[in-house]
């Protein structure tokens, strides 16, 4: 008897909830609806800086269709021998030698495969300002940020980015 009590009680039970899933909470249902890529809140792409006809440091978005890295960055810089814009020019020398970056956080180390006197100081400033662009569209924080690049041959030279300044 006590079980048929029991049995009565969870059949109950189920019951009840059955009612309070199905009935809801009197909102009808939608059908499916598409609402796109869900955001990232990161820009595709990669940012670099070329120098125009005075000199002055200009930002490019390059569609690579992916986020990019320093590393990234730092490597089309030195494959793009004319950006798309021809009002625009690098003065970072093309290679087929990899730099390497150490990214550290406020901390950015860039080994440039060039002695110091292959690269202008408007070349650096490039690296600089790309590497500086990245992290920005990154999301990170670029108040504190600290990049060193270091040519095989040469003076380290660490500063922000002159465009920013």
């Amino acid at each position: 008897m006590r079980a048929r009590r029991n049995i009565g009680h969870a059949a109950a039970a189920l019951a009840l909830a059955t009612a309070v899933i199905t009935s809801g909470c009197g909102v009808e249902p939608s059908g499916v609806e598409d609402g796109g890529e869900a955001p990232t809140g990161l820009a595709e792409g990669t940012p670099l800086f070329f120098l125009d006809g005075d000199g002055r440091l200009q930002p490019t978005m390059v569609d690579s269709g992916r986020l990019g890295t320093v590393l990234g960055a730092v490597q089309l810089l030195m494959a793009i021998d004319q950006p798309s814009d021809t009002s625009l020019h690098s003065e970072v020398p093309s290679g087929n030698t990899r730099p390497t970056v150490e990214d550290a956080g406020d901390y950015v180390t860039i080994r440039l495969p060039y002695a110091g006197d292959e690269i202008s100081p408007a070349g650096i400033d490039q690296v600089i300002c790309t590497a500086t662009a990245v992290v920005a569209v990154s999301g990170r924080e670029i108040d504190n940020l600290e990049i060193s690049v270091l040519p095989t041959h040469g003076d380290v030279v660490t500063r922000s980015c002159p465009a920013l300044d």
